[in-house]
């Protein structure tokens, strides 16, 4: 019976073992999956940032169009006899769950654009930029 119970203790160690390393592989692949679905989520983030500029930027009333030279500006546009909104709040950085958006300056004054560093697999930052670009006419 004592070389019995050894044997199952052996098998045992053996399930958990297998168990571990299971467990260590299906981890890997949540990890790849969630950073795969943040960074869909900074595209989606950063594109609306892009979208609001743009329709800030194309609507100027007047021939001079200027951008907005503060990110609330695309909440409440004010430029007009009512009140114009660009974008519909402000988007935090999936990442790091708060809004720390860098700004991106035009070359003639106000935002043109939003910057996040984003950490990389291997602890790195990586800087992703979303920026406006005027239709040439």
């Amino acid at each position: 019976m004592g070389a019995q119970r050894g044997f199952t203790y052996l098998g045992l160690l053996l399930a958990i073992a297998l168990l571990g390393i299971g467990m260590v592989a299906a981890s890997e692949v949540w990890v790849t999956t969630a950073r795969r679905q943040r960074m869909e989520q900074l595209e989606w983030v950063g594109q609306q940032y892009v979208q609001a500029i743009g329709s800030y930027y194309e609507n100027s009333p007047g021939q001079v169009k200027t951008y907005p030279t503060a990110l609330e500006d695309l909440l409440e546009d004010r430029r007009f006899a009512f009140t114009r909104r660009h974008l519909r709040q402000f988007y935090a950085n999936p990442f790091s769950g708060v809004a720390d958006w860098e700004l991106v300056r035009a070359a003639g004054g106000g935002i043109r654009g939003v910057r996040v560093a984003v950490p990389d697999t291997v602890g790195r930052n990586s800087a992703y930029e979303f920026s406006h670009t005027p239709l040439a006419r």
